[in-house]
C-alpha cells in the first residue's frame, strides 16, 4: 500500500480547503497508507486513526513516504506548505489556478525580493523582472497578480498536477505539456443539508420572502459592490426581497459604507459562521450570486454546495465558471454590463419560482451525477497511482 503524506490546512482552520481535505480523507483511507502535516494541527484530531504533525515535522519523515500530495491555494496558511512543495516536489492540488498572491506573500512580503524576483524572472523573462521591478518601487496594481499565475517553477518541479477545472488543465497542458495533469472535480460537501422551512423559521425570513444571497468570503473580487448596486434596485420593483451576505467580510471592503451609501442597512451581514450556520442559509436561500472576478481560476466549495443543493444560482461567464452547463444556471458578462445583466436576471428570478426551481433542479441532478465524492476520491487514487507508478495489486 503506497505511503502518502497528504500536506494541506486541516480544520478547525477557516480555510474551504481544509474542509475539502476533511471531506475527502475518509475515502481514500482504505486504499492508501497516510500521514498527515498540516499548519496548525488540532490536538483533538479529526482522524484519530491517521497520523497528524505540524509542517516541521515533514523534512525528517520524508524518508518514509512513497511520495507527498501538497494542497495549495492562496490563503495565508499555504505559505509554508509552498515552501515545502519547493524542497520536496511532489503531487500538488492547485486549488487556485493563479498563485501569484500566495508566492508574493512567500517572497515579497516577507521581505525576500531577490526570491520573488526569481520567481517572476523565471516565469516571464524581461517582462517578470520589469513587473518585480515596478512592485519594489511601489507603482503595482493588485491586479496585475492575475495576469501571471506565477506557478512555472513549482509545477516544472512537481510529479503532477490535481486541478477542478477543464478551463485550468488545458492552461497547464498548454504551458507544461510533460506535466501529468488529471481533472478532478470539486467534490460535494456529504454535510447534510436542512430543512428548509426551519432554516428559513430561524433566519427570520416570511413565507412571501425571497431571499437572495452571496456566499463565501466577502472580497472586491467578489463584485460585492455590484451585488448590492442591483439589490438596492431589485428592492424597489420587489419589496419582498432580502439581502444576505454570508461570510467574513475582507478589511479591503469597507462594507458599513457602501451598505449606507446605497441605502441597504437592513442587510444581513453574518460575519465568520460554521459549517452548520452556512448550511443553515444555504437551505433558506432562494437565489444565490457567487460573481468572481478577476478571477484566480479557482473552484469554489460554496458554489458546488449551492448548486448541488438545488439553488438558482449567477455566475461569471468566464473562464472555468463558463464551464457550468447553461440549463444549470444563469452567467452574467464581465464588463460595463455586468450591473445591468445581473438586475435583468434577479428580476427574472424574483418574479419566476417555477424558473428558480427549475433551475436548482437541474443543478441538483447535474452535481448529483459529475460531483460525487466517491468520483472525486477514485479520481485522487488513479492519478496517485500513475504518478508514483505503484499500483497496489487489483487497481
Amino acid at each position: 500500500m503506497i505511503h502518502l503524506g497528504w500536506v494541506s490546512p486541516l480544520p478547525p482552520l477557516r480555510s474551504g480547503i481544509a474542509d475539502y481535505s476533511a471531506e475527502l480523507l475518509p475515502a481514500l483511507a482504505s486504499r492508501l497508507r497516510l500521514t498527515l502535516f498540516a499548519p496548525s494541527p488540532s490536538e483533538s484530531s479529526l482522524f484519530p486513526s491517521l497520523p497528524v504533525y505540524p509542517l516541521e515535522a515533514l523534512p525528517d519523515r520524508v524518508a518514509h513516504l512513497d511520495g507527498l500530495l501538497y494542497h495549495l491555494g492562496n490563503n495565508p496558511y499555504h505559505t509554508d506548505i509552498y515552501r515545502l512543495a519547493l524542497r520536496f516536489p511532489g503531487i500538488v492540488v492547485l486549488h487556485d489556478y493563479v498563485l501569484h498572491h500566495l508566492v508574493a506573500r512567500c517572497t515579497f512580503a516577507a521581505g525576500d525580493m531577490a526570491g520573488y524576483l526569481y520567481h517572476l524572472a523565471y516565469a516571464c523573462g524581461r517582462a517578470g523582472v520589469a513587473m518585480a521591478v515596478r512592485r519594489s518601487n511601489g507603482i503595482f496594481s493588485e491586479r496585475e497578480q492575475f495576469l501571471e499565475p506565477l506557478h512555472s517553477l513549482l509545477l516544472d518541479r512537481s510529479l503532477g498536477a490535481i486541478v477542478h477545472s477543464r478551463w485550468a488543465a488545458e492552461q497547464l497542458r498548454r504551458d507544461h505539456p510533460h506535466l501529468p495533469v488529471a481533472v478532478i472535480p470539486h467534490h460535494l460537501s456529504p454535510y447534510p443539508l436542512p430543512d428548509r422551512e426551519e432554516a428559513r423559521r430561524r433566519l427570520g425570513l416570511a413565507s412571501d420572502d425571497v431571499m437572495v444571497a452571496s456566499f463565501g468570503f466577502i472580497t472586491p473580487e467578489k463584485q460585492v459592490e455590484r451585488f448590492l448596486w442591483a439589490c438596492a434596485r431589485l428592492r424597489r420593483d420587489f419589496p419582498q426581497t432580502r439581502c444576505f451576505l454570508v461570510g467574513e467580510p475582507s478589511p479591503a471592503l469597507d462594507l458599513p459604507r457602501l451598505l449606507t451609501r446605497l441605502g441597504l442597512t437592513d442587510v444581513v451581514v453574518t460575519g465568520y459562521v460554521d459549517m452548520e450556520e452556512f448550511y443553515r442559509h444555504i437551505a433558506a436561500c432562494d437565489i444565490a450570486v457567487n460573481l468572481r472576478y478577476p478571477s484566480a481560476g479557482e473552484t469554489s466549495g460554496a458554489l458546488v454546495r449551492l448548486l448541488g443543493s438545488g439553488k438558482a444560482v449567477i455566475l461569471p461567464n468566464m473562464r472555468q465558471f463558463a464551464e457550468w452547463p447553461d440549463e444549470v444556471c444563469l452567467k452574467v458578462d464581465p464588463g460595463p454590463s455586468a450591473g445591468p445583466m445581473l438586475l435583468h436576471y434577479l428580476r427574472r428570478l424574483v418574479a419566476d419560482e417555477r424558473l428558480r426551481c427549475r433551475l436548482g433542479e437541474n443543478a441538483r441532478r447535474y452535481v448529483a451525477e459529475h460531483c460525487a465524492l466517491t468520483r472525486s476520491a477514485q479520481g485522487y487514487l488513479d492519478f496517485i497511482f500513475s504518478c508514483l507508478e505503484a499500483p497496489p495489486a487489483g487497481c
